[in-house]
């Protein structure tokens, strides 16, 4: 790939030119490269990364704002969308697993830190979620905690798509997933969104585990 500084002489170029050239930009920087159509051998290894990459799709169109927050935040540093992200992140981990305990629900954002205990609490239909903060850095507070849950199952089958959260925004940090389904194992991810002392928000990973609803 060769970069240019005027090509075709036009100091602008977009687009292929008979199946041989294609110009483009990448960054503010144009470029000029050969043009190849894309082998697509679809082997199984391909086919695992597709199956992944297709389950957390179609998951994150069940992510409720709450549980996507902290995913923007991570998304902006890298300068992708918080979906993106949240594929990035996850695919990798799981295109060979045959459940989601691989799975990171909420990441860390701008240095959040993660909770120091969590307790997951069974009942009917639901699971409470009690959260113990972290030590915080100077000047840091707690805005909120959040918890979600989502049905344990093999990514490759894409069988369900079903994510519940709820925050909570004062000690003790308590939070009920209710409307789950009775007997089915779910893996249950809570955290916290700091203030820092410049007036910027952090969060914290998700501490992760696994319930089964009464």
């Amino acid at each position: 790939m060769s970069k240019t500084t005027a090509p075709l002489l036009s100091f602008g170029a977009s687009g292929a030119i008979a199946k041989t050239m294609v110009y483009a930009t990448w960054k503010g920087r144009p470029y000029v490269r050969r043009h190849v159509i894309p082998a697509n051998p679809n082997s199984s290894e391909q086919q695992l990364t597709r199956n992944t990459f297709k389950f957390l799709t179609n998951l994150w169109k069940y992510y409720p704002g709450s549980a996507v927050d902290a995913w923007k935040l991570f998304a902006d540093s890298s300068r992708i969308t918080d979906r993106n992200a949240f594929i990035k992140l996850n695919n990798g981990p799981l295109r060979t697993q045959t459940d989601l305990l691989a799975m990171t629900i909420s990441p860390s954002a701008a240095s959040g830190v993660i909770a120091s205990a969590m307790t997951l609490t069974p009942g009917a239909n639901q699971i409470t979620v009690a959260l113990t903060p972290p030590d915080l850095p100077t000047g840091w507070t707690i805005v909120q905690a959040y918890a979600a849950a989502i049905r344990n199952q093999d990514p490759q089958t894409e069988a369900f798509y079903e994510v519940v959260a709820g925050t909570d925004m004062a000690s003790p940090w308590s939070i009920v997933l209710a409307g789950l389904v009775s007997a089915e194992e779910y893996l249950v991810g809570g955290w916290f969104k700091f203030a820092r002392p410049d007036g910027t928000f952090a969060y914290g990973r998700s501490l992760q585990d696994t319930e089964t609803p009464a």
